[in-house]
């Protein structure tokens, strides 16, 4: 690798092209012709010495290496987004930026959307979403909703969750099919069912099958279709979906520290929509609004 710097607009075209794996979706986000990100992306390769993508027939996948590039450019990009925007007066002039973990999107945000809406009809926000964050990961975008544990719950963190470990199985299932059904684990939850059966002297539950997911809305859905017992975490454990398809039975809950909380960027100035949403996640907390 030389020591010419490398140009930013490679730097943002490589995000672009990881975000959306393609690099068609990349052009259009860019304003960009498909061939200009494609030359971008050689050029960015051939800078490294590196390969960053594994083109394939049905689209892009990143190398080890290209995906723990992605996000320490995507941090970069992002700090330097954030001072321009401080700096120089732009940030009440643009959306705002929630990134989110996609669980905790769809069954708790998601349905408290329209009171936000109805109360800040000119809010204007931009949502993103993954599955999982890595605990020391950079915050993304002006708040962060991620999952884990933490102790240090400042003026610029929020715990949204308190949450208990809640058994349940599908609706009308027969108590007699519950003892043949097998665990359905939820892959990035530290606390799962060897938590569970950890906290309440129950090891022969860990003696059924698993069934693992990466994430809460399938493996709900495949308990709802009879395919295996799940804990629902009591924060979404209000929503209509899971009242209407899940049922709990005689197996107890049991409390977990992890919890969903939300990270605010460090700013030089705080915008009047930032502090709006983050005033109105304070008061989902404090009124302990079911959905």
């Amino acid at each position: 690798m030389t020591n010419q710097q490398t140009p930013l607009i490679w730097l943002r075209t490589f995000v672009a092209a990881a975000r959306h794996s393609s690099f068609t979706r990349a052009a259009a986000e860019l304003h960009l012709t498909q061939a200009a990100v494609s030359k971008h992306m050689r050029a960015l390769e051939l800078h490294l010495g590196q390969t960053l993508f594994v083109r394939q027939a049905h689209g892009l996948q990143l190398t080890e290496l290209g995906s723990r590039y992605q996000v320490e450019v995507e941090a970069a990009i992002q700090n330097l987004d954030n001072a321009t925007s401080d700096l120089f007066g732009l940030h009440d002039h643009k959306r705002l930026q929630l990134h989110c973990n996609l669980a905790f999107c769809q069954w708790w945000l998601v349905p408290r959307l329209p009171d936000l809406y109805q109360r800040y009809p000119s809010l204007e926000i931009e949502l993103h979403h993954s599955i999982w964050d890595t605990q020391n990961e950079p915050i993304k975008g002006d708040i962060h909703i991620r999952y884990g544990l933490s102790n240090n719950f400042d003026e610029h963190t929020l715990r949204l969750t308190n949450d208990r470990l809640i058994p349940m199985a599908a609706q009308g299932l027969p108590a007699a099919e519950l003892a043949s059904l097998p665990l359905l684990h939820v892959l990035g939850y530290r606390h799962g069912w060897h938590w569970y059966a950890e906290q309440l002297d129950r090891a022969d539950v860990l003696s059924r099958p698993q069934r693992s997911v990466d994430n809460s809305v399938i493996a709900y859905q495949m308990a709802a279709q009879g395919l295996g017992l799940v804990l629902v975490r009591s924060g979404f454990v209000h929503h209509p979906w899971i009242k209407a398809n899940l049922q709990t039975f005689d197996w107890p809950a049991c409390d977990t520290p992890e919890s969903f909380f939300a990270m605010l960027r460090d700013s030089y100035v705080l915008s009047e929509q930032l502090n709006t949403l983050w005033g109105w996640l304070k008061q989902q907390i404090d009124s302990n609004v079911d959905v």
